[in-house]
Protein backbone atom coordinates (compact mmCIF):
# COMPACT_ATOMS: atom_id res chain seq x y z
CA UNK A 1 0.00 0.00 0.00
CA UNK A 2 1.14 3.78 -0.84
CA UNK A 3 1.52 6.58 0.99
CA UNK A 4 -1.77 7.55 3.17
CA UNK A 5 -3.81 10.31 1.13
CA UNK A 6 -4.45 12.82 3.82
CA UNK A 7 -2.32 16.00 3.08
CA UNK A 8 -0.50 16.13 6.06
CA UNK A 9 0.96 12.74 5.37
CA UNK A 10 0.90 13.54 1.44
CA UNK A 11 5.07 12.53 0.69
CA UNK A 12 7.22 14.63 -0.84
CA UNK A 13 9.41 13.88 -3.74
CA UNK A 14 11.96 11.36 -3.46
CA UNK A 15 15.57 13.15 -1.70
CA UNK A 16 18.43 11.57 -0.53
CA UNK A 17 18.26 10.47 2.92
CA UNK A 18 21.32 12.18 5.10
CA UNK A 19 22.11 11.23 8.52
CA UNK A 20 22.38 14.56 11.06
CA UNK A 21 25.35 16.51 10.58
CA UNK A 22 28.73 15.16 13.39
CA UNK A 23 29.21 17.46 16.51
CA UNK A 24 32.76 17.14 17.43
CA UNK A 25 33.84 18.26 20.82
CA UNK A 26 37.40 19.13 21.87
CA UNK A 27 39.22 15.96 23.41
CA UNK A 28 42.52 17.14 25.59
CA UNK A 29 45.38 15.43 25.17
CA UNK A 30 46.74 15.16 29.37
CA UNK A 31 43.37 12.15 29.29
CA UNK A 32 45.54 9.84 26.85
CA UNK A 33 46.31 6.99 28.74
CA UNK A 34 48.49 3.91 27.94
CA UNK A 35 46.06 1.23 28.16
CA UNK A 36 43.10 2.66 29.26
CA UNK A 37 40.46 2.42 26.49
CA UNK A 38 37.90 5.41 25.94
CA UNK A 39 34.43 4.58 25.18
CA UNK A 40 34.14 6.64 22.02
CA UNK A 41 36.39 7.14 19.32
CA UNK A 42 38.78 10.27 18.62
CA UNK A 43 38.93 12.03 15.69
CA UNK A 44 40.64 15.11 13.73
CA UNK A 45 39.07 18.19 12.85
CA UNK A 46 37.05 16.96 9.85
CA UNK A 47 35.90 13.87 12.22
CA UNK A 48 37.80 11.26 10.50
CA UNK A 49 38.10 8.78 12.88
CA UNK A 50 41.90 7.94 14.47
CA UNK A 51 41.29 5.29 16.93
CA UNK A 52 37.69 3.33 17.32
CA UNK A 53 36.35 3.09 21.02
CA UNK A 54 37.51 0.71 23.09
CA UNK A 55 40.84 0.50 21.85
CA UNK A 56 43.92 0.78 24.07
CA UNK A 57 47.11 3.19 23.07
CA UNK A 58 49.74 0.15 23.40
CA UNK A 59 52.74 2.36 23.45
CA UNK A 60 54.34 5.88 24.23
CA UNK A 61 55.33 5.82 20.47
CA UNK A 62 51.31 5.81 19.32
CA UNK A 63 50.50 8.08 22.73
CA UNK A 64 52.47 10.51 20.96
CA UNK A 65 51.23 10.15 18.03
CA UNK A 66 47.65 11.40 18.72
CA UNK A 67 48.84 13.66 20.95
CA UNK A 68 50.88 15.40 17.93
CA UNK A 69 47.29 16.62 16.51
CA UNK A 70 44.17 18.10 17.62
CA UNK A 71 41.71 15.58 19.23
CA UNK A 72 38.29 15.40 18.76
CA UNK A 73 35.24 13.19 19.86
CA UNK A 74 31.44 12.86 18.63
CA UNK A 75 29.73 15.21 21.53
CA UNK A 76 27.02 12.33 21.27
CA UNK A 77 29.29 9.62 22.20
CA UNK A 78 31.19 11.28 24.73
CA UNK A 79 28.47 12.79 26.35
CA UNK A 80 28.47 10.18 29.10
CA UNK A 81 32.22 10.18 29.78
CA UNK A 82 32.01 14.41 29.67
CA UNK A 83 29.23 13.99 32.11
CA UNK A 84 31.50 11.80 34.92
CA UNK A 85 34.13 14.36 34.30
CA UNK A 86 32.64 16.81 35.32
CA UNK A 87 31.11 15.17 38.63
CA UNK A 88 34.98 14.43 39.02
CA UNK A 89 35.92 17.88 39.05
CA UNK A 90 33.24 19.54 41.11
CA UNK A 91 33.66 16.60 43.61
CA UNK A 92 37.47 18.02 44.22
CA UNK A 93 35.98 21.59 44.06
CA UNK A 94 33.26 20.86 46.72
CA UNK A 95 36.09 19.78 49.25
CA UNK A 96 38.93 22.74 48.51
CA UNK A 97 41.34 20.13 46.80
CA UNK A 98 44.48 21.72 45.62
CA UNK A 99 43.87 22.81 41.72
CA UNK A 100 46.39 20.44 40.54
CA UNK A 101 44.54 17.97 41.71
CA UNK A 102 41.56 19.04 40.41
CA UNK A 103 43.06 19.68 36.86
CA UNK A 104 43.98 15.59 37.40
CA UNK A 105 40.59 14.56 37.67
CA UNK A 106 39.14 11.54 35.34
CA UNK A 107 36.05 10.61 34.64
CA UNK A 108 36.17 6.94 36.84
CA UNK A 109 37.62 8.63 40.35
CA UNK A 110 33.56 9.69 41.07
CA UNK A 111 33.63 8.12 44.21
CA UNK A 112 30.10 5.89 44.76
CA UNK A 113 29.27 7.87 47.78
CA UNK A 114 28.72 11.13 45.88
CA UNK A 115 27.08 9.91 41.94
CA UNK A 116 24.71 6.81 41.34
CA UNK A 117 25.59 6.18 37.24
CA UNK A 118 22.12 6.88 36.05
CA UNK A 119 20.64 3.73 34.00
CA UNK A 120 21.79 3.77 30.59
CA UNK A 121 18.61 3.01 27.97
CA UNK A 122 18.25 0.43 25.57
CA UNK A 123 18.86 3.27 22.84
CA UNK A 124 22.46 3.87 24.43
CA UNK A 125 23.71 0.21 25.03
CA UNK A 126 22.61 -0.49 20.92
CA UNK A 127 24.43 2.35 20.09
CA UNK A 128 27.59 1.58 21.92
CA UNK A 129 27.74 -1.90 20.78
CA UNK A 130 27.14 -0.56 17.46
CA UNK A 131 30.52 1.50 18.02
CA UNK A 132 31.94 -1.08 19.41
CA UNK A 133 31.45 -3.58 16.42
CA UNK A 134 32.90 -0.92 13.81
CA UNK A 135 35.77 0.06 16.17
CA UNK A 136 36.79 -4.11 15.82
CA UNK A 137 36.32 -4.01 11.84
CA UNK A 138 38.87 -1.35 11.55
CA UNK A 139 41.12 -3.31 13.31
CA UNK A 140 41.08 -6.98 11.73
CA UNK A 141 44.86 -7.79 10.72
CA UNK A 142 47.27 -9.74 11.90
CA UNK A 143 48.63 -9.32 15.48
CA UNK A 144 45.54 -7.13 16.80
CA UNK A 145 43.35 -8.00 19.06
CA UNK A 146 40.25 -7.27 16.67
CA UNK A 147 38.96 -10.91 17.42
CA UNK A 148 38.37 -10.85 20.93
CA UNK A 149 36.71 -7.29 20.25
CA UNK A 150 34.04 -8.64 17.72
CA UNK A 151 33.65 -11.19 20.12
CA UNK A 152 32.78 -8.53 23.62
CA UNK A 153 30.52 -7.20 21.00
CA UNK A 154 29.03 -10.47 19.99
CA UNK A 155 28.61 -11.01 23.40
CA UNK A 156 27.28 -7.91 24.47
CA UNK A 157 24.40 -7.94 21.38
CA UNK A 158 23.40 -11.28 22.53
CA UNK A 159 22.69 -10.55 25.81
CA UNK A 160 20.70 -6.92 24.72
CA UNK A 161 18.53 -9.47 22.20
CA UNK A 162 17.54 -12.31 24.61
CA UNK A 163 16.47 -9.05 27.46
CA UNK A 164 14.26 -7.42 24.84
CA UNK A 165 13.97 -8.56 21.76
CA UNK A 166 11.20 -6.92 20.52
CA UNK A 167 12.73 -3.66 21.54
CA UNK A 168 16.19 -4.49 19.76
CA UNK A 169 14.11 -5.41 16.72
CA UNK A 170 12.57 -1.65 16.59
CA UNK A 171 15.48 0.22 17.52
CA UNK A 172 18.10 -1.18 14.91
CA UNK A 173 15.37 -1.52 12.30
CA UNK A 174 13.95 2.18 12.70
CA UNK A 175 18.11 3.30 12.69
CA UNK A 176 18.23 1.42 9.57
CA UNK A 177 15.56 3.44 7.98
CA UNK A 178 16.73 7.01 9.58
CA UNK A 179 20.64 6.83 9.99
CA UNK A 180 23.38 5.81 8.12
CA UNK A 181 26.16 6.87 10.41
CA UNK A 182 28.45 3.61 11.34
CA UNK A 183 26.18 1.98 8.46
CA UNK A 184 28.33 -0.95 7.50
CA UNK A 185 28.27 -1.79 11.43
CA UNK A 186 25.07 -1.17 12.58
CA UNK A 187 24.01 -3.04 9.19
CA UNK A 188 26.22 -6.18 10.11
CA UNK A 189 24.27 -5.63 13.86
CA UNK A 190 20.65 -5.56 12.29
CA UNK A 191 21.65 -9.23 10.19
CA UNK A 192 22.91 -10.59 13.17
CA UNK A 193 20.31 -10.13 15.27
CA UNK A 194 17.81 -11.44 12.91
CA UNK A 195 19.41 -14.52 11.32
CA UNK A 196 19.86 -15.36 14.92
CA UNK A 197 16.30 -15.52 15.85
CA UNK A 198 15.79 -16.74 12.63
CA UNK A 199 18.19 -19.95 13.09
CA UNK A 200 15.97 -20.39 16.69
CA UNK A 201 13.23 -20.37 14.36
CA UNK A 202 14.68 -23.44 12.26
CA UNK A 203 15.78 -25.21 14.87
CA UNK A 204 19.25 -24.92 13.95
CA UNK A 205 21.93 -26.47 16.61
CA UNK A 206 23.94 -23.34 18.66
CA UNK A 207 27.30 -23.93 16.75
CA UNK A 208 24.80 -22.90 13.87
CA UNK A 209 23.41 -20.21 14.88
CA UNK A 210 26.57 -18.56 16.27
CA UNK A 211 27.98 -19.04 13.13
CA UNK A 212 25.17 -16.97 11.15
CA UNK A 213 25.38 -14.17 13.60
CA UNK A 214 29.50 -13.83 13.83
CA UNK A 215 29.19 -14.26 9.79
CA UNK A 216 26.79 -11.69 10.02
CA UNK A 217 28.90 -9.71 12.30
CA UNK A 218 32.25 -9.71 9.70
CA UNK A 219 30.68 -10.68 6.23
CA UNK A 220 31.57 -7.07 4.74
CA UNK A 221 34.93 -6.29 6.73
CA UNK A 222 36.42 -6.17 3.09
CA UNK A 223 34.41 -3.05 2.12
CA UNK A 224 33.85 -1.15 5.47
CA UNK A 225 34.74 2.12 4.88
CA UNK A 226 33.48 1.73 1.17
CA UNK A 227 29.42 0.62 2.62
CA UNK A 228 29.75 3.72 4.91
CA UNK A 229 31.09 5.92 2.01
CA UNK A 230 28.26 4.61 -0.03
CA UNK A 231 25.81 5.07 2.52
CA UNK A 232 26.52 8.36 3.32
CA UNK A 233 27.06 10.50 -0.06
CA UNK A 234 25.59 10.37 -3.18
CA UNK A 235 29.04 8.68 -5.01
CA UNK A 236 28.56 6.99 -8.68
CA UNK A 237 29.56 3.36 -9.19
CA UNK A 238 32.82 3.54 -11.35
CA UNK A 239 33.75 0.30 -12.56
CA UNK A 240 36.64 -0.15 -9.95
CA UNK A 241 34.01 0.48 -7.01
CA UNK A 242 31.72 -2.00 -8.55
CA UNK A 243 34.63 -5.02 -8.82
CA UNK A 244 35.48 -4.31 -5.28
CA UNK A 245 31.76 -4.38 -4.33
CA UNK A 246 31.56 -7.67 -6.71
CA UNK A 247 34.45 -9.05 -4.92
CA UNK A 248 34.47 -8.20 -1.38
CA UNK A 249 32.70 -11.39 -0.17
CA UNK A 250 36.02 -13.33 -1.21
CA UNK A 251 38.48 -10.41 -0.18
CA UNK A 252 36.45 -10.90 3.19
CA UNK A 253 36.69 -14.07 3.79
CA UNK A 254 40.57 -14.49 2.51
CA UNK A 255 41.57 -10.92 4.94
CA UNK A 256 39.31 -12.77 7.89
CA UNK A 257 41.63 -16.09 7.89
CA UNK A 258 45.09 -14.17 7.25
CA UNK A 259 43.74 -12.36 10.36
CA UNK A 260 43.94 -15.26 12.57
CA UNK A 261 39.85 -16.61 12.21
CA UNK A 262 40.19 -20.46 12.46
CA UNK A 263 36.20 -21.32 12.00
CA UNK A 264 35.94 -22.72 8.53
CA UNK A 265 31.84 -22.28 8.99
CA UNK A 266 32.05 -18.60 9.54
CA UNK A 267 34.85 -18.19 6.86
CA UNK A 268 32.46 -20.06 4.17
CA UNK A 269 29.62 -18.10 5.49
CA UNK A 270 31.15 -15.09 4.58
CA UNK A 271 32.74 -16.34 1.41
CA UNK A 272 29.19 -17.52 -0.39
CA UNK A 273 26.66 -14.94 1.31
CA UNK A 274 26.29 -13.45 -2.08
CA UNK A 275 26.11 -16.52 -3.75
CA UNK A 276 22.60 -17.24 -5.59
CA UNK A 277 20.04 -19.37 -3.83
CA UNK A 278 19.88 -23.54 -4.90
CA UNK A 279 16.88 -23.72 -7.08
CA UNK A 280 13.90 -25.57 -5.32
CA UNK A 281 16.73 -27.23 -2.86
CA UNK A 282 15.46 -27.62 1.05
CA UNK A 283 17.61 -27.29 3.47
CA UNK A 284 18.61 -30.43 4.48
CA UNK A 285 19.31 -30.78 1.61
CA UNK A 286 22.51 -28.44 2.11
CA UNK A 287 25.82 -28.39 4.14
CA UNK A 288 25.90 -26.39 7.20
CA UNK A 289 27.77 -23.78 5.06
CA UNK A 290 24.99 -23.50 2.46
CA UNK A 291 22.40 -23.03 4.90
CA UNK A 292 24.34 -20.25 6.75
CA UNK A 293 25.16 -18.30 4.02
CA UNK A 294 21.49 -18.65 2.35
CA UNK A 295 20.04 -17.51 5.68
CA UNK A 296 22.56 -14.70 5.77
CA UNK A 297 22.21 -13.64 2.12
CA UNK A 298 18.14 -13.62 2.98
CA UNK A 299 18.32 -11.48 5.79
CA UNK A 300 21.32 -9.56 4.21
CA UNK A 301 19.26 -8.29 1.03
CA UNK A 302 16.45 -7.87 3.52
CA UNK A 303 17.95 -5.52 5.70
CA UNK A 304 19.66 -3.44 2.89
CA UNK A 305 16.10 -2.79 1.64
CA UNK A 306 14.64 -0.54 4.79
CA UNK A 307 18.19 1.10 5.24
CA UNK A 308 18.26 4.75 3.92
CA UNK A 309 21.15 5.79 1.74
CA UNK A 310 22.11 8.86 0.08
CA UNK A 311 21.05 7.74 -3.16
CA UNK A 312 17.09 6.41 -2.05
CA UNK A 313 15.24 6.08 0.52
CA UNK A 314 14.83 2.64 2.55
CA UNK A 315 11.78 0.46 1.87
CA UNK A 316 9.04 0.30 4.11
CA UNK A 317 10.09 -2.63 6.26
CA UNK A 318 6.87 -4.02 6.10
CA UNK A 319 6.79 -4.60 1.89
CA UNK A 320 10.28 -5.77 2.36
CA UNK A 321 9.81 -8.45 4.86
CA UNK A 322 6.97 -9.61 2.52
CA UNK A 323 9.20 -9.91 -0.54
CA UNK A 324 11.49 -11.26 1.63
CA UNK A 325 9.59 -14.00 2.93
CA UNK A 326 6.89 -14.85 0.52
CA UNK A 327 7.96 -16.50 -3.05
CA UNK A 328 6.76 -16.15 -6.57
CA UNK A 329 3.76 -18.09 -5.47
CA UNK A 330 2.83 -16.05 -2.17
CA UNK A 331 3.37 -18.64 0.61
CA UNK A 332 6.80 -18.62 2.45
CA UNK A 333 9.74 -21.25 1.89
CA UNK A 334 11.86 -22.80 4.48
CA UNK A 335 13.58 -19.22 5.54
CA UNK A 336 10.80 -17.10 4.09
CA UNK A 337 8.57 -18.49 7.11
CA UNK A 338 11.49 -18.67 10.03
CA UNK A 339 12.03 -14.55 8.76
CA UNK A 340 8.29 -14.55 9.74
CA UNK A 341 8.31 -15.77 12.46
CA UNK A 342 11.01 -13.75 13.64
CA UNK A 343 10.49 -10.10 12.63
CA UNK A 344 6.72 -10.70 11.72
CA UNK A 345 4.73 -8.90 8.36
CA UNK A 346 4.64 -5.96 10.11
CA UNK A 347 8.27 -5.68 11.83
CA UNK A 348 8.86 -3.35 15.09
CA UNK A 349 9.95 0.21 14.28
CA UNK A 350 8.14 0.23 10.79
CA UNK A 351 5.37 2.71 10.81
CA UNK A 352 1.65 1.49 9.72
CA UNK A 353 -2.10 2.87 9.22
CA UNK A 354 -4.44 1.52 11.05
CA UNK A 355 -8.51 0.73 10.20
CA UNK A 356 -9.52 3.46 12.83
CA UNK A 357 -7.50 5.73 10.43
CA UNK A 358 -4.59 6.23 12.66
CA UNK A 359 -0.67 6.15 11.96
CA UNK A 360 1.64 4.99 14.20
CA UNK A 361 5.25 2.82 14.99
CA UNK A 362 5.05 -1.15 15.38
CA UNK A 363 6.30 -1.59 19.08
CA UNK A 364 6.65 -5.23 19.00
CA UNK A 365 5.26 -8.80 17.80
CA UNK A 366 2.16 -10.16 18.87
CA UNK A 367 -0.08 -13.17 18.90
CA UNK A 368 0.39 -13.98 14.87
CA UNK A 369 2.59 -12.68 12.12
CA UNK A 370 -0.18 -9.92 11.78
CA UNK A 371 -1.03 -8.75 14.54
CA UNK A 372 1.60 -6.61 16.13
CA UNK A 373 1.28 -4.19 19.13
CA UNK A 374 1.08 -0.54 17.68
CA UNK A 375 2.05 2.48 19.20
CA UNK A 376 -0.73 5.50 17.60
CA UNK A 377 1.22 8.93 16.89
CA UNK A 378 -1.20 10.60 14.66
CA UNK A 379 -4.76 10.69 14.79
CA UNK A 380 -7.24 9.81 12.23
CA UNK A 381 -7.55 13.56 11.43
CA UNK A 382 -4.15 13.90 11.06
CA UNK A 383 -3.03 15.84 14.26
CA UNK A 384 0.00 14.72 16.32
CA UNK A 385 -1.68 12.62 19.33
CA UNK A 386 0.15 14.47 22.65
CA UNK A 387 0.20 10.97 24.78
CA UNK A 388 0.94 8.04 22.32
CA UNK A 389 -1.65 5.23 22.42
CA UNK A 390 -0.73 1.59 22.72
CA UNK A 391 -3.07 -0.63 20.40
CA UNK A 392 -3.28 -4.21 20.04
CA UNK A 393 -4.02 -4.85 16.61
CA UNK A 394 -5.93 -7.78 17.20
CA UNK A 395 -9.09 -5.20 18.46
CA UNK A 396 -10.61 -5.24 14.61
CA UNK A 397 -11.20 -1.27 15.13
CA UNK A 398 -7.14 -1.20 15.03
CA UNK A 399 -5.91 -3.59 12.43
CA UNK A 400 -3.37 -2.97 10.79
CA UNK A 401 -4.60 -1.43 7.04
CA UNK A 402 -1.06 -1.10 5.59
CA UNK A 403 2.41 0.29 5.72
CA UNK A 404 3.03 3.91 5.79
CA UNK A 405 6.03 5.14 4.09
CA UNK A 406 8.96 6.53 7.01
CA UNK A 407 8.85 9.60 4.59
CA UNK A 408 5.27 10.48 4.94
CA UNK A 409 5.57 10.46 9.11
CA UNK A 410 6.20 13.62 10.21
CA UNK A 411 6.16 13.23 14.20
CA UNK A 412 9.88 11.64 15.64
CA UNK A 413 9.31 8.99 17.61
CA UNK A 414 10.50 9.27 21.81
CA UNK A 415 11.52 5.76 21.97
CA UNK A 416 12.22 5.60 25.45
CA UNK A 417 8.65 6.42 26.02
CA UNK A 418 6.89 4.10 23.63
CA UNK A 419 9.06 1.58 24.61
CA UNK A 420 7.60 1.35 27.98
CA UNK A 421 4.32 1.71 27.18
CA UNK A 422 5.05 -2.19 27.05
Amino acid sequence: MGPISRTPFRPAPPRPARPPPVKLVPFSKQYLRIGVPLPFGLRDQTGRLLLGAGVQIADETRRSELAGQDLFADEAEAADWYRRLALAVNERLLRNAPLKEVASALPDQVSKESHAPAPRSLEEDWSETVCMLDGALREVRPGSEWARRVDAAHARARSLMQHRPDASLYLLIYRAGHHTEQYCASHSMLVMLVCELAAQMLGWPACEAEAVGRAALLMNVAMQRRQDQLAAHAISLTPAIREEIARHAARGAEQLAGAGLGEPLVLEAVRRHHDAEPADKPLAELSAAERVARLLRRVDVFTAKISCRAKRSPMSPVLAAREACLGADGRPDEIGGALLKAVGMYPPGSFVELASGEVGIVLARGRRANLPYVASLVSAGGTPLGEPALRDTLDQRHAVKGAVSPSAVRVRPAHARLLALR
